[in-house]
């Protein structure tokens, strides 16, 4: 009889420990409920200020501000509606306990998003400071197109053939950027040789005549011709115009300036 109640008492052990879970479960399935109500209300409010704050950011032409600010206080919300939750799902589970947890995991959250954080902080700045607004071309780390939006990981670039480049926001915060605006002209220029004689002057203004006929170059600022150096009977010119268009356009217009100087300069 002893060896038979040894065996039989894991069972009851494993019975006792189940039953023991199940009522616990019932005990705090009204403190389940309650968290969840609160997530949903907290869901419900955090979408009404994403809301506002896309709204006010819309009216003040800064979208990209406000989907960078929406998306933080998404996350900041919603993080203290799940810290909240737990505290009432688990009221043996203090409001001291869960900070200093999370006090103590930031620092290894930091390290594993670390470069998510750096790239948001960098978009934040950047709409912030709008060294370039949607629509400008911008060049910067081998990879040149027009700016279609700023998100909270990187700014989306089309380039000129119609790709989309997603450019990291801490590499175009740190890295040398070269903007055009939209709404201003930008100077390209090209050089060539042409042989020196006392027909360059009027080579020169022959080419300054057929760039004006172009379809794409500015007549102001007017091209210009000018003569760079000497490079034995040659001479060095660079050509400048000014284009008010871009991607596809901006390249046919050095295309058809490029085929206009060869037509001229043989």
């Amino acid at each position: 009889m002893p060896a038979r109640s040894v065996l039989v008492s894991p069972y009851r052990l494993v019975e006792n420990t189940l039953a023991g879970i199940w009522n616990s479960f019932f005990s705090i399935l009204p403190n389940i409920v309650g968290g969840l109500v609160f997530l949903l209300v907290c869901w419900g409010i955090t979408r009404l200020i994403r809301r506002w704050i896309c709204s006010l950011t819309a009216r003040r032409n800064r979208s990209d501000l406000g989907g960078l600010l929406s998306s933080i206080a998404t996350i900041s919300m919603m993080t203290l509606a799940v810290l909240v939750a737990m505290a009432i799902v688990f009221p043996s589970v203090s409001p001291s306990g869960i900070l200093s947890t999370l006090g103590i995991g930031s620092v290894a959250i930091g390290f594993a998003f670390r470069d998510i954080l750096q790239n948001l902080f960098a978009g934040i700045l950047t709409v912030i400071n709008q060294p370039f607004a949607r629509g400008d071309i911008i060049a910067v780390a081998g990879a040149e197109g027009e700016v279609e939006r700023v998100e909270a990981r990187a700014t989306i670039i089309r380039t000129a053939d119609g790709r989309l480049v997603a450019m990291p926001n801490a590499t175009i915060y740190t890295s040398p950027l070269t903007i055009d605006p939209v709404d201003g002209p930008r100077r390209d220029q090209i050089s060539v040789t042409a042989p020196g004689g006392e027909d360059l002057g009027t080579l020169i203004a022959t080419l300054r005549q057929r760039l004006k006929g172009l379809t794409g170059v500015l007549d102001q600022p007017a091209p210009q011709v000018i003569c760079e150096g000497v490079a034995g009977p040659d001479v060095q010119l660079v050509i400048r115009w000014w284009t008010a268009t871009k991607g596809e356009r901006r390249q046919d217009t050095h295309s058809a300036v490029v085929n206009a100087v060869i037509g001229i300069v043989k």
